[in-house]
Order: structure tokens, then C-alpha cells, then sequence
């Protein structure tokens, strides 16, 4: 597996069960208020799930699914760079309890970096999410870096994701280079379908003079 030459400092026992694919966009359930409280307490309109816009293409990377299976949570360290992997329950209550359907909502929080700087998925392009960090106290989409196309080139690199969201943080009046604007574009466009806003006709004409550019 690609995880195989990580260093594990700690890992849970593997996940057993495959999640379904309403797993992100079903409502909290009571047992969920009572083990995280703090989800009600500071965030009240996210109780109310139904209420909430939660794209549905929210889901497992098979890469992650991998992972979990081997261990539902854990630790993994490579020189600076921590990965606090969460459980699949963790991932769910992280993704309410830190405001991402409010603030976030293509973002999956899938691990801590050891302080507040979130490992996540980017599903805005959800065939082919990539893995980004966006600081816990900053959530917005403008703020965070994308620091792979997989957890296996992400997790090969050995410097702090902290120093590496800080480094690459453009000013927000630098221009896009031309593959960054490409998958903003593409990103929007998605957005637009999953709301409603364009057919699914020209949703793929677009895409498709989109993809020709690349």
C-alpha cells in the first residue's frame, strides 16, 4: 500500500465498514449533539442539517479509504510534517464542529497538522480532489494552499504544512497562474451545476472547452 514506508507514532484500530454515500449529508443524530456537544453550542444552525447546503459529492478518496482500513485514526510523522489523522465518525463532527458547511462546504478536514492547520480535501474539482491546508481559525477558500495531487506525494515531504500554507499564501491581488485559473474556473463551474444554476448540457459543453486547455 502507499502508506507502507510511513512511520505510524499511533494508530486505532482499522475501520471495518464502509461508509455510505449519505454519510456527510444526513442529519446530526442525537447521539452525535450528546458526544460533541460543542457542535449545537457554538454552531446552533448547523443542528438543523436539512437546512444546510452540503454538496453531495462529498465522500472517501480511495487513497484515504485505504488508509482507514489500516488504522481509523492515528499519527504519522516524516521529519517536521505530523499528520493527525482523524476516524471516520472524527472527520464528520470536525467537518460541522469547524463551521465548513457555513464557510467551507467542498472542504473535507481529514487531519491536524499537530496545531491548528487542517489537512482537506478540495472537492470543488471532485474528480480529482486535491489535498490543501487551511488554518482552523482562518476557514476560507482564499486563504488555503493546495499541497498535493494525493496523501502519497503529500506525506513524502518532510516539512511543517504550517510553514509551507504561510510560504505559498499569494497577496490577494498576485494574478493566478494559467493551471491555478484553470481549476478555479473549473471549480466554479462545478459549483454552479451542484446548485442548480446550469443544465447539465452546458455544464459538459463547458467543462469540456475547459479541460481542451489544459
Amino acid at each position: 500500500m502507499w502508506y507502507d514506508k510511513l512511520t505510524f507514532h499511533s494508530k486505532q484500530e482499522g475501520l471495518t465498514e464502509t461508509p455510505g454515500p449519505d454519510f456527510f449529508t444526513r442529519p446530526l443524530s442525537e447521539e452525535e449533539l450528546e458526544r460533541y456537544p460543542g457542535i449545537a453550542t457554538l454552531y446552533p444552525q448547523f443542528v438543523n442539517n436539512p437546512a444546510l447546503y452540503i454538496p453531495t459529492v462529498l465522500s472517501l478518496p480511495e487513497e484515504l479509504l485505504q488508509l482507514l482500513r489500516y488504522a481509523n485514526g492515528g499519527t504519522i510523522v516524516n521529519g517536521e510534517r505530523e499528520f493527525g489523522f482523524f476516524g471516520l465518525d472524527e472527520i464528520r463532527s470536525y467537518y460541522f464542529a469547524y463551521g465548513f458547511p457555513q464557510y467551507l462546504p467542498y472542504f473535507l478536514p481529514i487531519a491536524f497538522n499537530g496545531g491548528g492547520i487542517f489537512y482537506a480535501y478540495d472537492f470543488r474539482m471532485p474528480d480529482n480532489p486535491s489535498v490543501i491546508a487551511v488554518a482552523s481559525g482562518n476557514p476560507f477558500a482564499e486563504e488555503a494552499v493546495i499541497l498535493g495531487d494525493s496523501l502519497e506525494e503529500v506525506l513524502s515531504k518532510t516539512t511543517d504544512i504550517e510553514a509551507e500554507l504561510y510560504a505559498r499564501a499569494a497577496p490577494p491581488d498576485q494574478p493566478l497562474n494559467e493551471t491555478a485559473n484553470l481549476r478555479k474556473q473549473l471549480a466554479q463551474l462545478q459549483q454552479a451545476r451542484d446548485r442548480g444554476e446550469i443544465d447539465l448540457k452546458t455544464y459538459l459543453k463547458a467543462k469540456r472547452e475547459l479541460e481542451s486547455k489544459k
